[in-house]
């Protein structure tokens, strides 16, 4: 006997959307809506007051100090040990800064911050205001000039070094070492044979330098890869501490990008008084110790520019400082006080250990621009002291002439030598005020753009042109969302210009579905399968538009740099967002109001 099973295939119904479908998109419309409402607040000028580790700042010397100067504030609080002022406007800020530096600088570190002016509930979440750009917030960028010859130039004295000290160990005689340029050596022998030590020393280095032998003279040039090498490695090492020096400043919220081949561009958003970071950035300096001695063969000036003569080898150089801090020492008198490395410290323990009673001297170098604008160092013995006993890796070095001039030293060295000279070769300046007009010609366009939009989208497709708003109002604060939550990402002028192109280009989203919908009503279908079938054709046709601007917009964000990335930040998530809202999130509303809906000949 065959039993025959009549079971019929279950037929999907028709416009709906899973519960956990909605339960999805509600989590993450409330979720990027609270990341959103702080940026929509705002926010105001404060300080960052850091007391430094052994240090006491209190909340009545600030107000004392403040007060003191008329400088009005709205709140002085503390959060996790940090003081936190906030002011009204960015002049009361700044003048601040100026103030609380004199008195506690060598107590506490101040910070140029900004303050939500959100409720501080929305703070548990997480949410703060969007990072503003230069252009939004105000402040200075610097265009600065990596001198990569001088790096090629160390590169080749470690060399000639290196092969003059295999030289002397092996005792040879009649030959000479020379640079003849930047890249370049000549070693000049009395016979073509050489020595087995340097023919070995040579091969060593071939993948950096190109050798040409021509019997009694042999050339050397650095190689491209290694010219290559060098340079990125420069750029990147000199990025990473220019990063170092602008976080010693308290300049929060700052960008250090490369710009070409040997440029660096910075952008310090905030900061309105730029002469201290560019006395400091621009700076590039380092600090070595000498033996002081009569028959040195190296004569350095001091600071009374008087000679003083030194033995050629540094005993230790800066790359072995790990720390150095500003102080007073007993009779109130500048200092610096050094930590070092343990091979620095070693170094140094070695040497005072056999000299105590000779003089040491202490040689500041940093670049400065010649009468041809060339960069070329500057050295000057800002100290020459006895070794009194032996010294390890903490030492202190005096003979400085103000605390202000011991703080930027102290500075440098703490945040590292550049590792290759750099000049700024352009500034500018743009004026908290000027920012601020931006931000309002910025927002006034986009709710110009929202506004003209809404009218057309109702007046064209009534009902579900509310639909519509409510998608692209949701859209644009999904987008907000997600700048908030993105690490490093910042809100500019360009990227204001990229919120305004993605709301358009989710308008284009709904003007596709909603006009198939009228192709398949005026063909006689159901508002219902109208509706399911405007949203399923126009899905490819949007999904490969959006594919292809958004890889366009990569290739924009990994190119370009600044104004240009911030507006491909925006582009890309707008399209993210546009897909979400202008597909699903629509569809979520219009399925229960007319997904059910079985009239034909009916307009939308």
């Amino acid at each position: 006997m065959t039993i025959i099973s009549n079971k019929k295939n279950r037929i999907a119904p028709l416009n709906r959307l899973s519960k956990w479908k909605y339960a999805l998109l509600l989590l993450m419309l409330i979720s990027l809506f609270l990341q959103a409402i702080p940026t929509f607040y705002g926010d105001i000028p404060a300080l960052g007051i850091h007391p430094k580790k052994g240090e006491h700042v209190s909340l009545t010397n600030i107000k004392s100090i403040l007060a003191a100067e008329y400088i009005p504030t709205v709140d002085v609080a503390i959060n996790d040990g940090t003081i936190i002022v906030t002011f009204e406007d960015i002049d009361n800020q700044q003048r601040a800064k100026l103030a609380l530096t004199d008195v506690i600088a060598t107590k506490a570190d101040i910070t140029v911050q900004y303050q939500s002016a959100a409720p501080a509930w929305f703070a548990t979440f997480g949410a703060e205001p969007v990072k503003l750009g230069l252009d939004l917030r105000g402040g200075v960028q610097l265009l600065l000039f990596v001198d990569l010859d001088a790096v090629y130039t160390k590169h080749t004295d470690a060399m000639v070094n290196e092969i003059r000290r295999t030289l002397r160990e092996d005792k040879l005689r009649g030959i000479t070492v020379r640079k003849t340029a930047s890249t370049n050596i000549v070693i000049n022998t009395n016979t073509s044979d050489l020595n087995h030590s340097i023919q070995t020393l040579l091969q060593t280095y071939t993948h950096q330098w190109q050798l040409i032998d021509n019997g009694n003279q042999i050339k050397l040039a650095i190689t491209d890869d290694e010219r290559l090498s060098l340079a990125q490695s420069a750029m990147a090492q000199n990025m990473s501490i220019l990063r170092n020096r602008i976080g010693e400043l308290g300049i929060v919220e700052a960008s250090v990008q490369r710009q070409g081949r040997d440029h660096i561009r910075i952008e310090l958003p905030g900061v309105h008084d730029p002469k201290q970071a560019k006395s400091v950035i621009g700076a590039t300096a380092s600090l070595a110790f000498y033996e002081a001695n009569a028959a040195g063969a190296l004569t350095i000036l001091d600071r009374n520019d008087v000679p003083v003569r030194l033995v050629r080898q540094a005993v230790l150089s800066g790359d072995h400082i790990i720390n150095a801090n500003s102080s007073n020492d007993e009779m109130g008198r500048p200092q610096v006080d050094i930590r070092l490395d343990s091979i620095g410290g070693d170094k140094m323990t070695t040497f005072s250990r056999q000299h105590i009673g000779q003089p040491m001297a202490t040689v500041y170098t940093e670049y400065k621009l010649n009468n041809i604008n060339k960069l070329v160092p500057h050295d000057q013995v800002i100290n020459v002291a006895t070794i009194q006993s032996t010294l390890g890796n903490s030492f202190r070095i005096t003979g400085l002439d103000t605390i202000t001039e011991a703080q930027e030293i102290a500075l440098l060295l703490r945040s590292g030598a550049l590792t290759a000279p750099i000049q700024i070769v352009e500034e500018r300046a743009i004026g908290p005020k000027l920012g601020a007009e931006n931000i309002r010609a910025g927002f006034s366009a986009l709710a110009l753009g929202m506004a003209g939009m809404a009218i057309f989208l109702i007046c064209w497709y009534r009902r579900f042109g509310w639909v519509a708003i409510v998608g692209l109002s949701a859209n644009l604060i999904m987008q907000i969302g997600l700048l908030v939550l993105l690490p490093g990402a910042v809100l500019t002028l360009p990227g204001i210009a990229g919120l305004v192109l993605t709301v358009g280009m989710a308008v284009d989203t709904n003007v596709l579905i909603f006009e198939r919908i009228r192709d398949r009503l005026r063909e006689g279908a159901s508002l219902a399968t109208s509706i399911d079938f405007g949203y399923r054709s126009a899905f490819t046709t949007i999904f490969d538009a959006n594919i292809t601007t958004l890889i366009s917009a990569i290739c924009l964000y990994s190119i370009g740099s600044g104004p240009l990335q911030g507006f491909a930040t925006t582009l890309i998530l707008g399209l993210i967002s546009s897909m979400v809202c202008g597909i699903w999130g629509t569809r979520a509303i219009i399925n229960p109001l007319w997904g059910r809906d079985n009239r034909r000949a009916i307009k939308i």
